[in-house]
């Protein structure tokens, strides 16, 4: 009996249509007609919503003042500094100074108002700036020196930046070196934090003679406020501090941090540890009787070897604010809101200077604003509508002229060829 030949398995052809791009298709035919059609409709979009924005510009008021080359502070050490500091008896710094800058109100400014900092020529994009901090310590997590190390240096301990490490401290009885702590925060993010102070008054007289304390009126003053808590202190006006950070930061990013005990090998050297214990309510929100070692810096939570260099708090909102990184070399940053409308007139701006723009070749500004339904006040935006919608109706305009004008070439021959048929 003949054996039943085996059934023959048919591959897919790979030749479809779709492989070899024959797919059926369709493109439209630009007409001058439909040119024009198209961009008249873009013209119809873009004009009223450069309008639209225009107005929300308009609503939206933005003042920015610069001050830094206004008293060219000396923040080196000198004799005619306005913030006294002294590290150790007989040793004296005095740095910084107290700027005053008068500015006109010309609109109502209703609350909130924004107030911002701004500095220029500051790279804090740079990868090295950026890097060099401790998310984990920062969340109060227990991390290892090396680990914080790896990511902050140098500036992980106290002297690291100097070369002065193995500078002495007596620390609850017990001889270290500034190499055996650890800067909590630890990094140049921490360090470099923009550190100036403003004070906002609204001038209620005019007189010929200099501004006297009785014709200011406080509307905000800035370093009223705890840092730790983020809540207001006696004589913080009407203003505010707590919400100026992302909700995410305060909530998972930036932690009370973790403190390890006082036989620990390697101990932190931070803002000072009972203020943190007391924005907790844990203890008595004053300075302990018996300080817990030697050294003024380490006291008072400065940087070794900076008077009046404050160490962060990893709680303050200024920090995490500061802390998220801007993407161009020219920027602001939110500093306080104004809980209450500024009227027209003039006001003054009090600044406490301790931040060393020059040393970079930088600026310094403050900025007074409110938003609108778009948000901040940009122009670029309005603009660039207004243009794409302007050369639209302009081009959409004269197709449809030159095509009334001068018609179709080529269907004009065939129609002329017709007639004479």
């Amino acid at each position: 009996m003949p054996a039943t030949p085996a059934a023959v398995v048919q591959r897919p052809s790979i030749w479809t249509l779709f492989k070899q791009q024959r797919l059926p298709a369709w493109q439209p035919i630009l007409t001058p007609q439909h040119s024009a059609l198209c961009l008249i409709a873009v013209a119809v979009v873009c004009l009223p919503l450069s309008l639209s924005l225009f107005h929300a510009n308009e609503s939206a008021v933005d003042i920015t003042v610069r001050y830094d080359h206004q008293q060219q502070c000396s923040f080196g050490y000198n004799s005619t500094g306005a913030f006294r500091y002294e590290a150790s008896p007989g040793n004296v710094w005095q740095t910084g100074c107290v700027t005053d800058v008068p500015f006109r109100v010309d609109k109502h400014l209703r609350a909130p108002v924004y107030v911002y900092y701004g500095l220029d020529n500051f790279y804090q994009n740079h990868r090295r700036f950026s890097k060099s901090v401790s998310d984990a310590q920062l969340a109060g997590k227990r991390v290892s020196a090396e680990a914080i190390a790896s990511a902050t240096s140098p500036l992980t301990y106290p002297g690291e930046l100097r070369h002065a490490g193995d500078q002495g401290i007596n620390f609850l009885g017990t001889f270290l070196h500034y190499s055996d702590f650890v800067y909590v925060p630890a990094g140049l993010i921490p360090w470099s934090m923009f550190n100036d102070t403003f004070t906002l008054y609204r001038i209620t007289q005019h007189e010929a003679a200099a501004v006297t304390a009785p014709s200011l009126r406080l509307i905000c003053n800035g370093s009223a406020f705890s840092r730790f808590t983020n809540e207001p202190l006696d004589g913080a006006g009407r203003c505010h501090k707590k919400g100026i950070a992302w909700t995410s930061d305060v909530e998972f990013k930036y932690k009370k941090p973790y403190f390890p005990p006082p036989s620990s090998p390697r101990p932190v050297w931070s803002a000072p540890k009972w203020a943190y214990e007391a924005a907790d309510g844990d203890v008595n929100p004053n300075p302990p009787s018996n300080m817990p070692s030697d050294n003024t810096y380490f006291n008072e939570g400065w940087y070794a070897d900076e008077p009046g260099h404050r160490i962060p708090v990893t709680t303050d909102e200024d920090l995490m604010v500061w802390a998220r990184v801007a993407s161009l070399p020219k920027f602001r940053k939110l500093y306080r809101v104004i809980d209450e409308d500024l009227v027209p007139g003039t006001y003054l701006m009090r600044i406490q200077e301790h931040f060393n723009a020059a040393s970079y070749g930088g600026t310094k500004s403050f900025s007074i604003a409110t938003l609108s339904w778009l948000g901040g006040r940009n122009t670029f935006m309005a603009w660039m509508y207004f243009t794409i919608g302007a050369v639209s109706a302009v081009s959409g305009a004269s197709f449809l002229c030159i095509h009334r004008w001068y018609g179709d070439r080529a269907l004009h021959a065939v129609a002329m060829l017709l007639k004479g048929d």
